[in-house]
């Protein structure tokens, strides 16, 4: 073998192994990335479920007053209820104007917020489990998870989560296969279509005074 020919074959490995070097390194960096991204997606979930735990392992000794208080800022911070009003009043929302649209969403989070301190409202050790994020459509992600009941039932709990400016925000929940802003956009339509715009708002009031009164006795 000439020199040439043997400083060729050193050059061919050495380049081999730089770009297996660079593959190793991108395929980590893809793995974190991928990692990262998916970490972010679940923290929303993350944060309601603990939040959930709290209020259930407190029921007993604090007011619904207290609960709603400590889920409200959780709401705030990880639903996205603008998007959520919009697309449950559908063609109606365009015809409300900016403070009707601001005293509705303020509503809905209220309604969020009760329903959730009136369901979770004892603790039997349960607990959640994370299951898996899966694609869909539009940028959008399944956050698959189950509540494991004290018997060892489970309960699945699926979240939709859209990336809202820099933060993962949740925007629909599906809960043993029930898809609760399908379900609202349905029954809200069908009030404001039947009673009026008026008509829901009053109904939706009552719902969080019953969800109150009952969580309260």
């Amino acid at each position: 073998m000439t020199t040439n020919q043997h400083c060729f074959k050193s050059n061919i490995k050495t380049l081999a192994s730089l770009f297996f070097a660079v593959y190793l390194i991108t395929s980590a960096n893809t793995v974190s990335a991928k990692a990262g991204q998916e970490k972010a997606m679940q923290q929303p979930v993350d944060q309601l479920h603990n939040a959930l735990i709290s209020i259930m392992k407190s029921a007993d000794s604090s007011s619904f007053d207290q609960r709603y208080a400590s889920l409200e800022d959780v709401i705030d911070t990880n639903f996205n209820t603008p998007l959520i009003s919009r697309v449950i009043l559908s063609r109606y929302w365009k015809s409300l104007d900016e403070t009707a649209q601001t005293n509705f969403i303020d509503l809905f989070k209220r309604l969020t917020i009760s329903t959730y301190v009136d369901r979770f409202d004892s603790y039997e050790n349960e607990s959640f489990e994370h299951i898996s994020i899966e694609p869909m459509k539009k940028d959008r992600f399944l956050v698959k998870t189950n509540l494991i009941e004290a018997n060892g039932d489970s309960v699945s709990f699926n979240y939709i989560v859209q990336k809202n400016e820099n933060n993962w925000k949740i925007i629909s929940v599906i809960a043993n296969g029930i898809n609760d802003l399908s379900l609202k956009r349905s029954e809200y339509t069908a009030v404001i279509k039947d009673k009026g715009f008026d008509a829901l708002i009053e109904n939706i009031k009552n719902k969080i005074s019953v969800l109150q009164s009952s969580s309260s006795q």
